[in-house]
């Protein structure tokens, strides 16, 4: 086990070179926090002890990818979504297209969208469609290792839930490694 580790550890490690490389493969992983509108905040008063925003869900992702060149980025991602608000837990498998608006030496602006199913493998996970799309901010470093700040969107089309539909918007961080 220690030799399979450390062999990924070197092959990660020697194909790892700068961010402004102009394709190759790449590791991604993020975290999202999501929050909701809290319903017993009342505007304007000042003895109130609610905030205004009550955290609703956290998502973990992590991708593999590959950058065809300076614009064009695809990858395969895989999560664990946790909806505290509403009790409900995913697994989202999608296939994530990115497209860098602004590629400059030292950062990188990208635009996003994302499609693909939610799987169940027990009963305490929900089944069904995910579709997401959103921006987002990348350093571009000479080091492979970079961080990654965006806000998404997400839909979660859940036969279960009240409308069919499980909305979010969420304000993620996290790193990619090319």
């Amino acid at each position: 086990m220690k030799k399979l580790l450390l062999s990924l550890f070197v092959v990660t490690a020697l194909s790892a070179t700068s961010q402004t490389k102009e394709k190759g493969p790449f590791f991604s992983t993020n975290v999202h926090l999501t929050f909701a509108l809290n319903e017993n905040y009342v505007l304007f008063e000042p003895d109130d002890d609610e905030s205004l925003l009550d955290f609703s869900a956290v998502f973990i992702r992590t991708g593999f990818g590959y950058r065809f060149n300076k614009k064009v980025e695809a990858s395969i991602n895989f999560g664990l979504d946790f909806h505290t608000r509403f009790r409900i837990q995913a697994i989202p498998s999608y296939l994530n297209l990115q497209y860098n608006l602004i590629n400059g030496d030292d950062h990188k602006f990208f635009i996003n969208g994302s499609y693909g199913n939610l799987w169940s493998p027990s009963s305490n996970f929900e089944k069904g469609k995910y579709h997401g799309f959103g921006i987002g901010f990348q350093g571009n470093e000479d080091s492979p290792l970079n961080i990654t700040v965006r806000l998404d969107f997400h839909r979660k089309q859940i036969d279960n839930f009240k409308n069919g539909n499980l909305d979010s918007v969420s304000l993620g961080i996290g790193f990619s490694l090319f």
